[in-house]
């Protein structure tokens, strides 16, 4: 009964460790070293001639892109590589080998169990001839598997700090759209007090002009001389030039007030903008982390 109770316990804890393991980045690569680099004996086709090989494992790259690779690593030793079926380098000297140049062969063939590409290799002193050290053979073999492994985590390395670039620029894009967005809110509500002054100003002289007004009309009306008329009309024809001037300015106030409104709620949306780059950028900068120690994990 105890052995039943375990049993989906260890099945979840084996499921979700399996999940942890082929957790991926933005870019689709594998965040954690899951390989395991074992050189195999084997033997390598070439021509009428059945040669001593290894095989070893390059894993998350498919046959092409490690012939690439193959190809660089034997540029770097001063090597040409000619040739399928296999592939052939032109003579240079393989360090954990000889001091002597010898020849290399290889095919590739993808291998979905492991997840990536199979090469066969083979060290050889002629066509028909491999190299006769099996032991040290095994030795180069491997270190080429490490090289190879590595050369492929790098490229990804690569593609994951562009992509880090990219989302520290569209972060900068974002605290530069949140910065603008706080300063129009600010330029809004600067215009809505210079509305609010202005209206003070002019209800103030209205108020005065108002005042005016009565007593200039009671004037008039006791003296019904011209000339106190005159003055009743100026103060009038003043009164109606500031009270639309007012009109003016009120609209203008409230034109500002809904522009200082709408101002503010684009923060909200500009900070949330922000946050949500930052956290993007924080997850690739994290996965790049998490692909330089995969590539220390590769040994």
């Amino acid at each position: 009964m105890t052995n039943m109770r375990i049993l989906p316990t260890l099945l979840l804890f084996l499921a979700f460790t399996a999940t942890q393991a082929q957790e991926k980045s933005e870019t689709g690569h594998l965040l954690n070293w899951t390989g395991n680099i074992q050189v195999a004996p084997d033997s390598l086709q070439a021509g009428k001639f059945k040669l001593a090989a290894f095989a070893i494992p390059i894993l998350e790259a498919d046959p092409g892109k490690v012939m690439n690779l193959w190809e660089s690593d034997c540029a770097r030793k001063g090597g040409k590589v000619n040739g399928s079926e296999p592939a052939k380098s032109t003579p240079l000297i393989v360090e954990e080998l000889d001091p002597s140049p010898v020849t290399m062969m290889a095919t590739f063939s993808k291998d979905k169990q492991l997840g990536g590409t199979r090469m066969l290799l083979a060290y050889a002193t002629n066509d028909s001839t491999a190299f006769a050290a099996s032991d040290r053979g095994q030795v180069a073999a491997r270190a080429l598997a490490l090289r190879l492994n590595r050369a492929v985590v790098s490229e990804q390395i690569e593609d994951q700090q562009k992509l880090v670039d990219k989302r520290s620029g569209k972060l900068e894009d974002a605290q530069a759209d949140q910065a603008k967005a706080e300063k129009r809110v600010n330029n809004a509500y600067e215009d809505l007090e210079k509305s609010k002054k202005a209206k003070s100003k002019l209800s103030g002289k209205q108020a005065q002009l108002q005042s005016d007004q009565l007593h200039a009309q009671d004037r008039f009306e006791r003296s019904q001389d011209p000339k106190d008329l005159q003055k009743l009309t100026k103060i009038q024809q003043k009164l109606v030039k500031v009270q639309q001037a007012l009109a003016k300015q009120m609209k203008k106030e409230a034109d500002a007030l809904k522009d200082a409104n709408n101002r503010q709620e684009d923060v909200p949306d500009a900070i949330k903008d922000q946050q949500e780059r930052q956290a993007a950028k924080e997850k690739a900068n994290s996965d790049l982390e998490a692909l330089k120690r995969k590539l220390e994990a590769i040994r």
